[in-house]
């Protein structure tokens, strides 16, 4: 570890070592001394010169209480890599923990959050390990493990954070953390209070720098997201930050799942040798990443390249679409997007959030409940229809509906005749339950309605299973022979106000299908390739199909009982006729026009939304259930519409953005092992000092140390130049590709056509690459999952292991290698075998990196 960081050959060798200077720093990150263009500050895209970093704890790794201590099992490292050094943090708790105090959370209560106070473990010196990481490229960074001895608590993730910061040479920091929500109030307050001196003070005081140009910003990893508030989701998502390309924040979960098969032997170590054990496993993790970054960005960019053209191709159809309706409310939401950006969203309202729709009318789940807050009242009504309060008959009038959709459910899901004996059981079980309920409605018709229940023939008030499905249920909305006095007006006023409600609820429920329906098809259409695939993926898609015509069918069943109790008024222009060709997805015309084309040309249909055939009207008109057309509110476009456009176009940017961070990154790493490089050539110069420190030889007097010395700078030098080498010629075609995609795609997201970008012979190329890329990456994701002749199903990452010695020596090896697989011998570990021993990843992945030169 300090021979490959260079401290043979510096002032004071080991003991000199900096904290954290032996850490293996990520090479793709920016870091304005190796790898970021000393201009930087003039040139656009700013988000290409900042880092993310997340935060997260591991209470697998725990430590037990055990005869040795510090003084029989020192720690040989102390602090010089990834773990914080024990004096100075042990310093830093006793200071900090007095402070401690739990605080109320004001949003989900993670573990995080309810083991923070938590005492430490019976018999454990330390409850786990907290962790900060690079986001994006999976390294642990310098100083970034720390112990924990009670439960997650802040001022533990504090000290992680600060002694990541301390390295960081960025322009700005994106915290990503499960908690942030909770973690981010007093996190400035906390940083305030290191004292000068601590190690990591001068972490904290390079975020208080890029705090006050307000360059740090905080979210929530996006598996998650979706346990917090509403108020975390339209706040702290990586999706509505922009800069942030695809990074999803779980970084943390990765680097803990190769570290948790070492749980045990940490378990039992003393304290010196449990942090010895995670700076080495740290060390290894970021070789290993060091020596795959190449791969890793080359996949990730494939994909970026493919889902990209795919998904901007999406916002822009969108958008002509939209544009087209109204192009003033599209660029008013544009200026809306902006602002929100611009502003403190903590501290703004939801109503401004354009990725949000604050509900203003009211759905039936909300009636319900307000009719649940009298149940008082309703106890005491007495038998006349005039008697009964308001929430009785909503409750009532609710029941009917309720059973009304029952009857919908049952006759859209089994076959009135026939069919296997299970499903006819089934069947004749919940038409008899129907019919029940419908008895039970008419007993308490006879009560709140006995005007209307006079009316009914004796087989009306007793309902057989035979005339369950088609028996009338006499709501106030179609009263006995239409007779209008057998309901009383505030009857008829509830259903309505029920009525509409339920037309807006199945009108958004439809919505929701159509979304579902419209992106099974682009999954199927690029991801499912064989019969058994498609057979399934068939099954799904009638499912969706059925779903969506039961809510037609409920839409236009509320809306002809609401034109009853009403009769015409400005309400249709709002709720209009639902035509079976209204319920299209958005985007359907270029699924349609996918439908009429060979695969050829609908990939390239995808890709350039030009081709030998066309979809006819490029403007076709949006169906009205996307457009808000309530006249009294002077807006066509409804806002769940616009929040839709919204979320189209973020996702849009940031594949946008991954294309144009993944450029950036490749450069990156070149120049980050050309600056490493010219390091070990400086190391190399017999005039940087005359001696390494007290009682290690001089340079000038001792020829062979020197002859070594200079030998291993030479080796190190030309490690980093060969892998520099090898990956420019590896990105080249790649950055290419990524060229000519930034070049007919705007920062918004919006496709350009590539004609009057590029020349024709760069489009043709493009549109090869782009078709021999589609076809890669759908072989790769079918050879993820094999089945054995045994019917066992298994991944494909457990078959590279078999494979591994078929590998390229001048390829970087991934992780797994190194493991030693049971009754197999000359792979992976040399002699290995049942019980052998073989090399280990770190050594391997050296020598390849050597090899590439």
């Amino acid at each position: 570890m300090f021979k490959r960081a260079g401290r043979g050959h510096e002032d004071g060798g080991i003991a000199g070592t900096p904290p954290g200077g032996a850490a293996i720093q990520c090479p793709a990150c920016p870091n304005f001394d190796r790898n970021v263009p000393k201009n930087w500050a003039s040139l656009p895209f700013r988000f290409l010169y900042g880092l993310t970093v997340c935060l997260d704890a591991n209470f697998r790794l725990v430590n037990k209480f055990t005869r040795s201590t510090t003084q029989t099992d020192p720690n040989l490292t102390d602090g010089r890599a990834y773990m914080a050094p024990r004096e100075d943090f042990e310093a830093y708790l006793c200071e900090t923990d007095k402070r401690v105090a739990e605080e109320r959370s004001t949003c989900s209560r993670f573990g995080a959050l309810f083991l923070a106070d938590k005492k430490g473990g019976k018999g454990l010196r330390t409850t786990g390990i907290a962790g900060c990481f690079c986001a994006r490229h999976e390294f642990v960074m310098p100083l970034g493990l720390a112990t924990l001895r009670f439960g997650e608590r802040f001022n533990v993730m504090d000290y992680v954070l600060c002694g990541a910061l301390s390295y960081v040479k960025a322009a700005s920091v994106t915290v990503s953390y499960d908690v942030a929500c909770q973690y981010c109030k007093k996190l400035p307050d906390r940083l305030r209070k290191i004292r000068m001196g601590r190690v990591v003070w001068a972490g904290a005081q390079r975020f208080f720098e890029l705090a006050s140009v307000g360059a740090v910003n905080y979210v929530v990893p996006k598996f998650h997201l979706y346990a917090h508030k509403v108020w975390c989701q339209i706040r702290l998502a990586f999706l509505w930050l922009r800069g942030t390309g695809l990074t999803d924040g779980e970084t943390p979960e990765r680097v803990w799942s190769g570290a948790n098969p070492a749980a045990p032997a940490l378990r039992e170590m003393g304290p010196g040798g449990m942090s010895d054990m995670m700076d080495d496993m740290a060390g290894s993790w970021n070789w290993q990443k060091t020596c795959g970054i190449a791969d890793s960005l080359i996949q990730r960019m494939d994909r970026a390249l493919d889902e990209g053209t795919t998904q901007t191709g999406i916002f822009t159809e969108f958008t002509e679409a939209l544009e087209y309706q109204d192009a003033r409310r599209v660029q008013a939401e544009r200026e809306r997007i902006a602002l929100w950006e611009a502003c403190n969203q903590l501290k703004t309202s939801d109503r401004c959030c354009p990725y949000y729709v604050v509900q203003q009318r009211q759905t039936i789940k909300q009636i319900t409940l307000l009719t649940k807050l009298d149940r008082k009242a309703t106890a005491q009504a007495t038998a006349t229809d005039g008697e009964y309060s308001s929430n009785e008959l909503a409750n009532f009038l609710l029941r009917g509906l309720r059973i009304e959709d029952e009857r919908d459910r049952i006759s859209s899901k089994y076959q009135l005749d026939g069919g296997p004996t299970s499903e006819a059981i089934s069947r004749t079980n919940a038409i008899n339950a129907l019919a029940l309920e419908i008895n039970r409605f008419r007993q308490d018709q006879e009560r709140v309605m006995p005007s209307t229940y006079a009316a009914l023939t004796p087989e009306q008030r007793d309902v057989e299973r035979d005339t369950a499905l088609t028996v009338d249920l006499y709501m106030p909305s179609s009263p006995p022979s239409g007779d209008q006095s057998l309901t009383t007006q505030a009857a008829r006023a509830i259903e309505a106000k029920l009525r509409f409600a339920a037309m807006g609820d199945e009108r958004e429920n439809l919505q929701q299908q159509l979304r579902l329906k419209g992106c099974l098809y682009r999954f199927r259409r690029a991801n499912i390739r064989g019969q058994r695939a498609s057979t399934r993926a068939l099954s799904t898609q009638e499912a969706i199909e059925g779903e969506i015509q039961r809510a037609a069918d409920a839409y236009r069943r509320h809306r002809v009982k609401y034109a009853a109790l009403e009769g015409p008024g400005k309400w249709q222009d709002e709720m209009r006729e639902l035509l079976d060709s209204d319920c299209r997805p958005l985007g359907d015309r270029m699924i349609e026009q996918m439908d009429k084309m060979s695969e050829y040309n609908a990939k390239k249909y995808l890709t350039f939304r030009k081709g030998g055939e066309t979809s006819g009207d490029t403007h076709h008109q949006v169906s009205w259930i996307w457009y808000n057309t309530n006249l009294d509110s002077g807006s066509h476009m409804s806002a769940e519409l616009m929040v839709e456009w919204s979320k189209c176009r973020a996702r849009a940017i940031h594949w946008v953005e991954e294309v144009r961070l993944l450029d950036a990154e490749m450069q990156r790493v070149l120049d980050f092992n050309d600056s490493v490089a010219l390091d070990w050539d400086r190391r190399k110069t017999p005039t940087l000092k005359s001696a390494l420190g007290v009682g290690q030889p001089s340079w000038a007097r001792d020829a062979a140390y020197f002859d070594g010395l200079r030998a291993y700078a030479s080796k190190q030098a030309h490690i980093r130049r060969a892998q520099a080498a090898k990956w420019r010629e590896q990105f080249a075609q790649y950055r290419k590709d990524a060229e000519r995609f930034l070049a007919v795609h705007t920062s918004e997201g919006l496709s350009i056509e590539p004609l009057t970008m590029l020349s024709p012979e760069e489009v043709k190329d493009m549109m090869m690459r782009t078709s021999r890329r589609k076809v890669k990456l759908a072989k790769a994701k079918r050879a993820r999952r094999v089945v054995t002749d045994e019917g066992e199903l298994i991944h494909k990452e457990d078959l590279e292991e078999d494979t591994a010695d078929e590998r390229d020596v001048s390829e970087p090896l991934p992780p797994s290698v190194g493991v030693v697989k049971k009754g197999k011998k000359g792979k992976k570990g040399g002699k290995g075998g049942k019980g052998g021993k073989g090399k280990t990843g770190a050594d391997m992945n050296e020598q390849a990196a050597v090899a590439t030169g």
